[in-house]
C-alpha cells in the first residue's frame, strides 16, 4: 500500500516540476531573459574574482618580501 502512495506522490511531484519548468521556459521565451539579474550575478562573480586576485597578490608580495629578507640576512 505504501508503495502505491509513494509512487503516486512521486509522479505528482515530477508533474509539478515539469509544469513549473515549462512555465519558466515559456516566460523566458516570451519576455526574454532577466537581464538585470544576469548583470547582478556578473557583478558579484567579478567582485569575488577581484577579491581573490587581491588576496593572491598580497600572498605573492609577502612571499617575495620574505625571500628578499632571507637573502639579505644570508
Amino acid at each position: 500500500m505504501w508503495n502505491w502512495i509513494a509512487m503516486v506522490a512521486s509522479i505528482y511531484i515530477l508533474f509539478i516540476i515539469l509544469e513549473e519548468s515549462v512555465y519558466l521556459l515559456w516566460n523566458r521565451y516570451v519576455y526574454g531573459p532577466k537581464e538585470r539579474k544576469a548583470r547582478l550575478w556578473k557583478r558579484i562573480i567579478l567582485g569575488i574574482a577581484f577579491l581573490i586576485r587581491l588576496h593572491l597578490r598580497e600572498i605573492r608580495q609577502k612571499h617575495t618580501h620574505r625571500i628578499s629578507s632571507d637573502k639579505q640576512s644570508a
